[in-house]
């Protein structure tokens, strides 16, 4: 015990002070986290520019209200003004019940974005869905007009590039029909409605794992839609049960798991004048992927970019509607593995094409022209391109956000096309997520970091004009403390990791402080981020005035890391992850405000499978850990994100065995909270009953937290105050002295 001291006149000063401070920081729990609107407000949501880029739009949720209005923003002055009321639109931001299928495709529209509105291709009206019903509104006039009568839910709407017709996904196919003054126009599908096929509907796991938006395009003179037809009928289903009515029922789901079939996929070209279908011929179309289809700026081609299994090889080729005849422009090989296309452009002006690649290890920028020959590479170096975000032709750039600087901030650049060295647009300390306008004159720049909620602000892009469309919440009073970023050595002793750290507002180095780990681990993924990340942001500053030290490290698998660093945990996840959380525990234990004995550890989806494999693996390390939604068998886990990784099972079954932690349940000796939701439609919640299975048979004591019929996010405001809760009482209890 150290020897007492009396304080003084100047250290009652100090104290008082620090004491002052104290008082002064606002207080705040859980509830208040996951309340409406939340402890910043609302923000503006889903951003869109009209056409001609001359005005901007967002949804803002009304305070004390579900619905949310719709605003416009004329770029040329600033100006703001309500365009829609949300009791117009109605279901904007309405929240269905809590039963499977409502969970699911409340998931799917807030994973994957599908827009809730959107601007006719020329800019004369926007489109809305109310009730099923498809309607629009002119804001030249005012008027509103319903567009559809079919009864059904409708999926991703789009309107013809004249203007003259309207289509949506019906029951997993495109109807379409033409856009009358009373919507009640007959529609027409593409194709006869047959089971289990999906005529320009998407499946579950091309938007999931290949980030596909659309399965269906209009051709640009309006004559014809490209369509992707998945025949899943090879696909096993999987159920989902809803166990909360008097009587049961089962929600079926197309799910393939590692080293089952895929659905079918073909590409067809449907003619609005004839009412058929061209089938495009692209060579070993049934055994391998299709994650982009589309036109090509004539009008007059279709392009469909063709994937092996194995995710090692891909063709993009272009092909003519009229024959069917295909002919390949570009090929790309990784002997690791692609990542699903983002970054690719065909000009308008020229015979070229943009393209994204990491044939040299890092994701770069290229330019090629239409048979294939590499004209230029326009941006290089030991970093990656992160978002492409557009082509002016008339200008000659090209726009893309990257961490060039250090990996955890993010910025805007553009490169011209003739070559040279990135210009580097955005400024401040922090990161920017941009949306450019279709006339490259302007855009949408969101601003955060750790501690600054987002800002959200019009700028041009020669600089000087702004417009602040949304200001950054004051959250001054909380006295949010911000994280210390720096490196580490991983378990390698040569790489550096970046690593991020928080400590108490009056933390004492003579004191010895629990600290709480979090982690995803996943292969190209990031959580150290100078970033704003809501509700989590306060959950973590709640942790600190908890006492508890937070701490974050991304592994050699990081977004950041060359492609070769990447694939060390080719064919076995977890064994590099756990490694390098291990140097991580190790360097924490060295520190001497640390209590070595009293370190947790969490994670969520790929990072709750990483908690389970950390505790079954190298159990004793940490004295407690929390893991949600987590894999623990990656035989259960889905065909496409699995064997971009792993391989085949069919091929790597020691692998596949080594990285499930279901097979070494048996091993775990600390302290585990698992939590998982019955109607999760990602990770399936048949991995938590199967790793509850394995602890039973062997004795393990663990705690369990189950939510019906919550989904992946377990996102409604109830169900995540109701588990942040119980994750900050199972930290107090746990690891607290």
């Amino acid at each position: 015990m150290p020897p007492f001291r009396r304080i003084g006149p100047v250290g009652c000063v100090i104290v008082c002070a620090l004491s002052a401070l104290a008082l002064a920081q606002k207080p705040y729990a859980v509830a208040d986290i996951y309340s409406e609107p939340g402890l910043t407000g609302y923000a503006p949501s889903t951003v869109e520019w009209s056409p001609d880029g001359r005005h901007l739009t967002y949804l803002l949720q009304q305070a004390g209200s579900k619905l949310a209005d719709l605003y416009v923003v004329d770029v040329a002055t600033g100006e703001t003004r309500l365009l829609v009321k949300g009791s117009v639109l109605a279901g904007a931001g309405q929240k269905e019940s809590h039963s499977v299928q409502s969970e699911v495709r409340q998931e799917r529209q807030s994973r994957y974005g599908m827009a809730s509105y959107h601007w006719s291709p020329k800019g004369d009206f926007l489109v809305y869905v109310n009730h099923d019903q498809l309607y629009r509104f002119t804001p030249a006039t005012g008027q509103i007009a319903r567009l559809s009568s079919e009864p059904g839910y409708k999926e991703n709407p789009q309107v013809s590039p004249d203007e003259q017709y309207i289509s949506y996904v019906l029951d997993g196919d495109v109807h379409y029909q033409k856009i009358e003054a009373d919507g009640d126009a007959p529609a027409t599908a593409i194709a006869p409605h047959q089971d289990q096929i999906l005529n320009g509907g998407m499946d579950w796991v091309y938007p999931e794992e290949l980030d596909l938006r659309s399965g269906y395009s209009w051709s640009p003179d309006s004559t014809h839609i490209a369509f992707m037809q998945f025949d899943e009928h090879p696909v096993p289903d999987y159920p989902i049960p809803n166990l909360l009515p008097h009587w049961p029922t089962v929600y079926e789901e197309k799910y393939p798991k590692a080293g089952d079939p895929n659905p079918i996929l073909h590409f067809g070209v449907y003619s609005l004048a004839t009412q058929r279908i061209r089938w495009i011929h692209v060579a070993g179309m049934p055994d391998q992927y299709l994650p982009r289809v589309g036109w090509m700026p004539d009008g007059q081609h279709v392009y469909a970019l063709v994937m092996n299994r194995a995710q090692t090889d891909e063709t993009l080729y272009e092909a003519d509607p009229a024959t069917g005849q295909a002919r390949p422009i570009l090929h790309e090989h990784n002997p690791y593995w692609l990542d699903p296309v983002f970054d690719y452009y065909f000009f308008k002006s020229k015979p070229w094409l943009l393209w994204g690649s990491d044939r040299d290890g890092w994701h770069h920028l290229y330019l090629f022209d239409l048979q294939g020959h590499e004209l230029r590479k326009l941006t290089d170096g030991p970093w990656h391109v992160k978002h492409f975000e557009g082509v002016d032709e008339q200008g000659g750039w090209v726009y893309f956000t990257a961490s060039r600087e250090v990996p955890y901030r993010t910025d805007l650049y553009r490169v011209s096309l003739d070559g040279g060295a990135p210009q580097r647009i955005t400024d401040g300390a922090g990161t920017h997520a941009v949306s450019m306008s279709p006339d490259f004159t302007h855009y949408v720049d969101t601003f955060s970091t750790a501690v600054a909620p987002p800002a959200m602000t019009l700028r041009a892009v020669g600089g000087g004009a702004e417009q602040v469309i949304h200001a950054a919440a004051d959250v001054s009073a909380y006295r949010l403390q911000p994280p210390e970023f720096f490196q580490i050595l991983a378990a390698d002793g040569r790489t550096k990791l970046w690593a991020w750290m928080m400590k108490p507002a009056h933390f004492d180095p003579a004191r010895k402080y629990p600290v709480i780990m979090n982690q995803y681990g996943g292969p190209t993924a990031q959580t150290v981020n100078d970033a704003w990340s809501g509700p989590n942001t306060w959950f973590d500053n709640l942790l600190l005035r908890d006492g508890f030290i937070l701490f974050d490290v991304d592994n050699r698998a990081n977004m950041y890391s060359d492609r070769a660093q990447q694939a060390l945990i080719k064919h076995q996840f977890g064994r590099i992850e756990l490694a390098d959380q291990l140097a991580a525990l190790h360097w924490l234990k060295a520190q001497p405000y640390v209590a070595a004995d009293r370190i947790g550890i969490w994670g969520w989806s790929y990072g709750g499978y990483m908690t389970l494999y950390e505790l079954t693996r190298a159990p004793g390390n940490w004295k407690a850990a929390i893991a949600v939604a987590p894999v623990t068998n990656w035989t259960d886990y889905d065909s496409i994100y699995t064997e971009r990784y792993m391989g085949m099972p069919q091929t790597n079954a020691e692998g596949y065995h080594d990285s499930s932690p279901v097979n070494f349940a048996g091993d775990l000796r600390d302290h585990l909270l698992l939590v998982h939701g019955t109607g999760d439609d990602n990770v399936n919640f048949q991995n938590s009953l199967q790793f509850i299975e394995q602890l039973v048979e062997h004795d393990r004591p663990f705690q369990l937290m189950i939510y019906p019929n919550r989904t992946h996010g377990i996102a409604d405001r109830a169900a995540r105050t109701h588990l942040y809760t119980l994750m900050e009482n199972f930290w107090k209890r746990e690891l607290q002295p």
